[in-house]
């Protein structure tokens, strides 16, 4: 039996729902942990069966679920980190850009 680890990003605490959808399915999983040093983003960390693929992983989470919390898969743990560190970069404004938007928000 090989496993596909599968990494999961939200916006908000999706883990409870997650857990209880794959509880319910017949998808053959292992849930495992990621340490979540960040206060703005929740993060999981899922084996799959190596027949079950993440499509049907996908499905059996439901497509109101990804959409209500944001949910964003990877399938490697290279990916994983790159959209961490994309994400913490694009959050901080150069000088220029905050000058940009004080100028902005005082024509308002």
């Amino acid at each position: 039996m090989s496993w596909t680890t599968i990494y999961i990003t939200g916006t908000s605490d999706f883990r409870e729902e997650v857990k209880k959808r794959l509880e319910h399915s017949d998808i053959g999983y292992m849930p495992g942990f990621i340490e979540d040093p960040s206060d703005t983003e929740t993060h999981d960390l899922y084996w799959i069966d190596g027949i079950d693929n993440l499509r049907a992983f996908k499905l059996a989470i439901g497509g109101k679920l990804v959409w209500k919390h944001r949910l964003r898969f990877y399938s490697s743990l290279e990916a994983f980190l790159a959209s961490q560190q994309a994400k913490t970069s694009d959050t901080a404004f150069t000088e220029q850009e905050r000058k940009l938007i004080a100028r902005m928000q005082a024509i308002l």
